[in-house]
């Protein structure tokens, strides 16, 4: 993983289940806790070993023939929220906002848009107003990954305590490549990493993703008869496996919020390719093991195999 190392203060948010539809109401998500860095963080070893990374993924990006994927040469600044979730591209993040300098982020964000705290605005700020901004997932340790996702505000909450709910939408995937500034929140200089989607009327991606949809339908059905019992209903096949490659591939990928490390390792590979066949093997291991839970309980006659 591409991760560079913050400090030791904690910033809190909320973050829910992807995939909703858009425009969906705002809803009260469970609360994650996760140490971010002060002021003292991203010293400059941890910024040199993040950008090194980085651009080492970059190089990798552009060399890879027919990935579907194109780096934007053009830098973008952009606020950078990190938190312990992967904002998938394609998916819904909603975020419970309550920390003090986070709210002024968000408050500025929203300038112009009617429900928002007064006073708390930076009208200095070029962010002022644009409604977006990126996230990139922290682990337990305070490291973070330098590929994230840009986020779109689409709606919001404000709580009468200042709280403020938030519903966002993931666009698509930048790579940091160099830290602005560290405080009061996190500043970067970000290249975008265009998906073509133009890659997904290759029959050979389809065969795959046909593939990929077919055993995670087996998985899923063969979990579903162990866990609820013989003669259990088929689970629905969901309206999302038809999706065309690219945007199936990052649906499955938000599939896994119990490991979000494995989502940010599925939202660095580069191709949509790469994506489906990580998804293919990981559902495989998975029918697999189910398979043979099943024989377990089929020879020992046990509910617990």
């Amino acid at each position: 993983q591409v991760l560079a190392r913050r400090g030791h203060c904690c910033a809190k948010a909320k973050a829910g289940a992807r995939g909703g539809r858009r425009g969906a109401p705002i809803r009260e998500p469970t609360t994650t806790t996760v140490k971010v860095g002060a002021s003292s963080s991203l010293r400059r070893g941890g910024q040199q070993q993040l950008l090194g990374r980085a651009q080492g993924l970059r190089c990798k990006a552009s060399e890879e023939e027919g990935s579907g994927v194109s780096i934007n040469a053009e830098s973008r600044t952009l606020p950078v929220f990190p938190l312990g979730v992967v904002a998938v591209p394609f998916s819904q993040v909603p975020l419970h906002i309550f920390e003090a300098r986070y709210r002024v982020l968000f408050s500025t964000l929203l300038h112009g848009e009617s429900g928002i705290e007064e006073g708390l605005a930076d009208e200095d700020s070029p962010f002022l107003g644009t409604k977006e901004f990126g996230m990139c997932f922290v682990d337990k340790e305070g490291n973070i990954a330098s590929v994230g996702s840009l986020l779109s505000i689409e709606s919001h909450k404000l709580l009468e305590d200042g709280r403020l709910y938030i519903q966002n939408n993931a666009v698509k995937r930048f790579q940091v490549t160099e830290v602005v500034e560290q405080s009061p929140v996190l500043i970067c200089k970000v290249s975008f990493l265009e998906d073509d989607l133009g890659v997904d009327s290759d029959p050979s991606l389809k065969e795959l993703s046909a593939e990929v949809t077919d055993i995670f339908q087996k998985a899923l059905a063969l979990g579903s008869t162990l866990e609820k019992g013989e003669g259990a209903p088929t689970p629905p096949e969901p309206e999302q496996l038809s999706l065309p490659p690219t945007e199936l591939s990052y649906w499955l990928a938000s599939l896994f919020p119990q490991d979000p490390q494995e989502q940010q390792l599925m939202l660095q590979i580069v191709s949509c390719k790469g994506r489906l066949e990580r998804l293919k093997e990981i559902f495989e291991s998975t029918y697999n093991y189910h398979l043979a839970r099943s024989s377990l309980k089929n020879a020992f006659g046990s509910e617990e195999a």
